[in-house]
C-alpha cells in the first residue's frame, strides 16, 4: 500500500475525535500512515486533553481562528509529507476501515491515469437527520446537474487524491465543496465508492440549512463560470 497522510480537520469535537484517532490506530497498526489533525481554532477543550493523551504518532497544527473546514483542509494538504492525502472528518460519521477501501481503489487506477483523479466516498443508508438528507440530496442533485462533475455524493469528507494536484489549483473559500468538479476540469476521473455511514461520536453538527445550502448555491454558480472560462 502505498505511503499517504490522513489529513483530519476539526472544530469542537472534543468528543469524538479520540475516539475516532484509538480507531485509526487500531485500523492501520502495521501501515503507521501519517497523521495530521487541523484544529481550526477550538474553543473547547481539545488542546487540554491532547496534552494529557500524549499521542506521539499525531501531528497536530492549530489555526489560532475559526478560518473554515475548507482553509483546514488546504492547511493539512500542505503540511502532508506524503503526496496521497485521505480527508477524513473528525466527528467519526466516516468509519476509518472505509479508508482502506480508497486507497485500494487509488492503487487500482493506472499510473497514467492517476493525474487529478479521485476517490470519493458514496455514502449509503445514511445517519442523519431527515433536513440533512432532504437538503444534501437536493444539492447533490442541482449540483450533478450544473456541473456534471460524476460525484454522487460531494459532501461526503472521505477523499484521497495527490497533493500536487490539489495544489495546482488556486485556492478559494468552499473549494473543498467542489473538488470533483475542480479535478474533472483538469481532465481528472472521479471514482465514487459505497462506504458506510454512522451517527457521530459526540458533539454538534456545524450544519444548518442556510450555513450550506444558499451559500453552496452562491459557490455553484463561481465554480460554473470557473469551469466555463477554463473550456
Amino acid at each position: 500500500m502505498n505511503r499517504f497522510t490522513i489529513i483530519i480537520p476539526i472544530f469542537n469535537e472534543t468528543e469524538s475525535i479520540f475516539k475516532l484517532i484509538e480507531e485509526i490506530f487500531t485500523e492501520f497498526n502495521k501501515i503507521s500512515p501519517e497523521i495530521i489533525i487541523i484544529d481550526d481554532g477550538s474553543t473547547d477543550s481539545f488542546q487540554k486533553d491532547l496534552r494529557k493523551k500524549k499521542l506521539k504518532k499525531i501531528k497536530v497544527y492549530k489555526h489560532k481562528f475559526n478560518l473554515g473546514k475548507c482553509k483546514a483542509m488546504n492547511t493539512g494538504v500542505r503540511k502532508a509529507k506524503n503526496n496521497l492525502v485521505c480527508i477524513i472528518d473528525g466527528d467519526g460519521q466516516n468509519p476509518p476501515y472505509e479508508i482502506k477501501n480508497l486507497i485500494n481503489k487509488w492503487e487500482e487506477i493506472p499510473k497514467n491515469k492517476k493525474q487529478f483523479s479521485i476517490v470519493c466516498g458514496n455514502r449509503k443508508n445514511r445517519a442523519d437527520s431527515l433536513i440533512k438528507k432532504i437538503s444534501s440530496k437536493l444539492a447533490n442533485k442541482i449540483r450533478r446537474f450544473i456541473l456534471n462533475d460524476d460525484c454522487n455524493d460531494t459532501a461526503c469528507a472521505l477523499k484521497v487524491f495527490r497533493k500536487r494536484d490539489y495544489l495546482k489549483i488556486k485556492y478559494f473559500k468552499n473549494m473543498h465543496r467542489f473538488l470533483p468538479a475542480l479535478f474533472k476540469m483538469n481532465n481528472g476521473e472521479i471514482f465514487n465508492i459505497p462506504i458506510n455511514d454512522r451517527k457521530r461520536f459526540g458533539g454538534e453538527s456545524k450544519f444548518n440549512f442556510n450555513n450550506r445550502f444558499w451559500i453552496g448555491i452562491v459557490d455553484l454558480i463561481k465554480v460554473w463560470i470557473l469551469i466555463n472560462k477554463k473550456e
